[in-house]
């Protein structure tokens, strides 16, 4: 089994480090995430379609379905060493992820996971051929 090495130097005194963030490359900190319609619309479609033309920028829909637009952006106070730099201090949506329920610790969860346009472009295309079949089949199940 692959274990991610530990972090190269020890948490500052006192700190409480729980052994998952203790190997944990700080995934949680390398990018900011907003909720966002899923798209329903030919606008929404649009939007997704657009928000994927910027560079790093990426959509994913969670297992529960919700859609979040998510900005790669490294936090300001992430160390090198990765190690929050202002712990003590750190804003309540960090304390609130607990290590235990985090994405390092339970892995990735998305149903869908879009970093390009032709990604969603292609997903989006394959889910709007499955839907006129659909379709299709409903009037043949109505006419018949």
């Amino acid at each position: 089994m692959f274990r991610l090495p530990l972090l190269p130097k020890p948490p500052p005194p006192g700190v409480e480090l729980h052994h998952n963030c203790a190997r944990c490359p700080a995934l949680c900190c390398h990018y900011v995430s907003t909720e966002i319609d899923p798209p329903g619309t030919d606008r929404d479609v649009q939007n997704v379609r657009w928000y994927l033309m910027h560079a790093d920028v990426r959509i994913f829909v969670d297992e529960a379905g919700i859609w979040y637009l998510q900005f790669m952006s490294r936090c300001n106070n992430l160390g090198e060493d990765n190690l929050c730099q202002i712990y003590e201090t750190r804003p309540q949506i960090c304390r609130d992820l607990k290590p235990t329920e985090c994405e390092f610790a339970r892995g990735p969860d998305d149903r869908h996971y879009f970093t390009t346009l032709q990604e969603f472009d292609s997903w989006w295309d394959e889910r709007q051929r499955v839907r006129k079949r659909r379709q299709r089949r409903r009037e043949v199940v109505r006419a018949g």
